[in-house]
């Protein structure tokens, strides 16, 4: 029995039993009345079945929770959507369909947990709108493996694109094997994305000005946009905070489509 069946129940059955008054019908707002004052002196009667149905109860706390939180967010990108972000793009690592009509902008980090999650989120995004997404991959990393990591993929999307996008999941799948040990675990992720690692390393230490101008950069943009932490994404213009669910993208995503479709 549902939980809403089986509060009703309870309070037909109290209705029935202990409100009914003498010859005639009480009227709806003396019932109404008569189970607030009841419920106010025996709460334990609700409390009960709440407490024999608490998984029920969440569930429906966590719907309320994600209505309020989309309505707010569609809200918000309502505004932000004409509102242009200034970000440098040059020389960032893109993916997906140059041409594509969305655009996402992921201010990540490789060792962040969410940003794992949210990366596994766009990819099936990306797999669910086929030809109508590019990725562009800014980095924020906060530890110094991070920073490395990132480094070594900015490096291999030089090299090459497709093997440096295997790169990509590969550090992500890794995270712990990269912290520990950054170079060790990224020469042997370079090699099982296809890369010579030794070449791909020599690039890193000869780009090193390069590469750190890229990350300064990144964190820049972040700053002046406010963005505090990772992940955090634009799409086309609209931020996503956060590892949101997919739902939430796909509803960035439609609206952006939409928007594109009626300029």
């Amino acid at each position: 029995m549902s939980l809403f069946r089986y509060i009703g129940l309870v309070l037909v059955l109290l209705s029935g039993g202990m409100l009914t008054g003498p010859a005639h019908a009480a009227s709806a707002s003396d019932t109404a009345a008569q189970l607030e004052a009841l419920l106010k002196e025996h709460p334990e009667l609700v409390l009960n079945v709440l407490k024999d149905h608490s998984e029920e109860v969440l569930d429906i706390v966590q719907q309320g929770s994600d209505k309020r939180r989309r309505a707010v967010l569609l809200r918000q990108w309502e505004i932000e959507i004409d509102q242009p972000k200034q970000v440098t793009l040059e020389g960032r690592p893109v993916g997906g369909t140059d041409d594509a009509p969305v655009t996402i902008i992921a201010f990540s980090d490789f060792l962040c947990t969410y940003c794992h999650q949210a990366a596994y989120t766009v990819g099936n995004l990306m797999k669910r709108y086929p030809g109508k997404i590019r990725l562009i991959f800014k980095q924020i990393p906060k530890t110094q493996s991070g920073r490395i990591a990132g480094e070594w993929f900015i490096a291999a999307y030089q090299q090459d694109k497709a093997k440096a996008w295997k790169m990509y999941a590969l550090i992500f799948d890794k995270q712990k094997q990269v912290e520990d040990d950054p170079l060790t675990s990224l020469r042997a992720i370079a090699v099982e994305a296809g890369f010579d690692a030794k070449v791909l390393e020599a690039d890193v230490k000869s780009k090193a000005k390069e590469l750190d101008a890229m990350l300064a950069g990144d964190a820049a943009d972040a700053n002046a946009l406010g963005f505090v932490g990772t992940p955090y994404f634009l799409v086309n213009n609209m931020v996503l905070r956060g590892a949101l669910p997919l739902e939430n993208f796909i509803d960035a995503v439609d609206m952006a489509l939409k928007h594109t479709a009626a300029k």
